[in-house]
């Protein structure tokens, strides 16, 4: 292979910020792009290839929406409810979820871009599915605000369509070609070093774009940044997003942005692989991810509870409930239920090791605690639910305990119809939120606040959240600035 060697534009990565980017670049009058991918052809991917794919983003409502989904029947169709989701919506979940501290900027943009981008992804021939969880309730179908949309086939189903797409457009990508090196200072890129099979080569280029995914399958990395015993925190996505991106990047002299020292981390089954847990047959994503926990409680390995579990919908706690599971003794918690939680499950299809009982004080000696002890946090709760108002899956419903710590602000049921079930979960990373700070433009910003020339990044090495995350969000922000990414960098002289 020749040393040296000469395209437009590089993308680093093959997930589908990558691929999204390529794209973007093609359609935006790049001549050669070129992805350089680390794993294997079988492994391509990253996180999209465990993830279900959903996106949060600005519409009008249901009728919007529809665009998106016209082989739905209209029937069905017409049993969901899908409010609008306005930027304004939107700008507020990101502040408070993030606890203001998200770029005002790049928070704009990824507001205002949505809409956009999402559009951009369907007219340019991606399929779209509704989502299949929400509430049903009298025959219609609720769905979380801001989410109602997944790409048909899931994680899997998108990059299978984006690399039909890319392949059509004449991207080139070369697997198992990991990048070593970045080729430039902190003023200007001119390519990469690609350690290859065959042999190590630079490949220049007018632009790159990063795409490489996070540090969160780098045990070292997770040690360095990540508080707590997050070492040998299982994975939930791919094994080769190790962080040495990001690594080059910050020696070249690029800014570092975003929490370092947190990342996307759920609940998942204690059970779970230490890598990239298991997936549907049909695309929908993890199958071991435990997000039902407001219908129930969870306690820690003493029997106690830790947590409020009603504090808001499942997509607003679950990217940070997976931290509060591993600060807890063994990094392991709990998750009870009586028949009444168990009949609100919007996750049933999902795969589970449970423990079954027909009294607290039994599933408690199955699940090796004492017995005293949950039957008293289970005895105490109960005495601390409402009677009113009424129990409500649809929305925040006020449920709220009273007198116990901590409480459970909505959907507080007392736990007293047999029998009972217990679900073992830890926490599980997904991705983190430290990487590299960008502009507007997706350009990738110095050490002296001023853009890389040359040089962009989309996806999980962008450094954008802080604490925690609107669900959904991470997508669309890969549509987003994959799409700035690309744009910007065909253009650029």
């Amino acid at each position: 292979m020749a040393a040296k060697q000469e395209c437009d534009i590089i993308v680093i990565g093959a997930g589908s910020a990558a691929f999204e980017a390529a794209v973007a670049a093609r359609q935006g009058g790049a001549g050669r792009v070129v992805m350089l991918e680390k794993a294997p052809e079988a492994e391509y991917g990253g996180n999209a290839r465990y993830s279900g794919t959903g996106f949060r983003f600005v519409h009008d409502g249901a009728k919007e929406i529809r665009q998106f989904v016209p082989d739905t029947p209209d029937d069905l169709f017409a049993t969901m409810q899908i409010n609008p989701y306005t930027s304004e919506d939107f700008a507020a979940d990101l502040q408070r979820m993030t606890g203001g501290r998200m770029d005002a900027a790049l928070a704009k943009t990824l507001v205002a871009e949505s809409n956009g981008a999402v559009h951009w992804m369907r007219e340019s021939g991606i399929q779209w599915e509704p989502l299949r969880e929400h509430a049903l309730v009298d025959g219609k179908r609720y769905f979380e605000r801001g989410i109602a949309l997944h790409v048909a086939g899931g994680g899997i189903g998108q990059l299978q369509q984006w690399r039909g797409l890319a392949e059509k457009l004449g991207v080139e990508i070369r697997f198992e070609s990991p990048v070593c090196g970045i080729i430039g200072d902190m003023r200007a890129v001119e390519g990469v070093r690609v350690a290859a099979r065959e042999g190590s080569y630079d490949l220049h280029a007018r632009g790159v774009i990063a795409c490489s995914g996070g540090f969160q399958a780098n045990p070292e990395m997770r040690a360095r940044y990540l508080p707590g015993a997050t070492d040998f925190v299982k994975v939930r996505g791919t094994r080769h997003d190790t962080g040495e991106v990001t690594r080059h990047l910050l020696e070249l002299g690029a800014r570092a942005a975003g929490h370092w020292q947190s990342g996307h981390m759920s609940p998942i089954d204690a059970n779970s692989p230490d890598f990239e847990t298991p997936q549907h047959e049909d695309g929908r994503g993890n199958t071991q991810s435990r997000y039902d926990y407001p219908f129930g409680i969870s306690v820690n390995a003493l029997g106690q509870r830790f947590f409020d579990e009603g504090e808001a919908q499942h997509s607003y706690t679950y990217a940070k409930t997976g931290r509060a599971v591993l600060a807890q003794p063994g990094a392991r918690a709990y998750q009870i239920y009586d028949q009444k939680g168990l009949a609100r499950l919007r996750y049933p299809h999902h795969v589970a090791s449970f423990e079954e009982a027909g009294d607290i004080a039994e599933l408690a000696r199955k699940i090796g605690l004492e017995p005293a002890v949950l039957r008293d946090t289970v005895e105490r709760f109960n005495a601390a639910c409402p009677a009113a108002p009424a129990f409500d899956p649809r929305r925040l419903d006020g449920r709220a305990t009273r007198g116990i710590e901590p409480p459970k602000s909505n959907w507080a049921n007392p736990i007293d119809a047999p029998p009972y079930r217990a679900y073992p979960v830890t926490g599980g990373i997904t991705f983190t939120f430290g990487g590299v700070q960008i502009d507007s433009h997706a350009r990738v910003m110095n050490v002296a606040d001023q853009p890389i020339r040359g040089l962009y990044a989309s996806g999980d090495i962008v450094g954008l959240f802080f604490h925690n995350y609107p669900s959904f969000t991470g997508q669309t922000r890969n549509a987003v600035f994959s799409r700035l990414a690309g744009h910007h960098a065909a253009r650029a002289n």
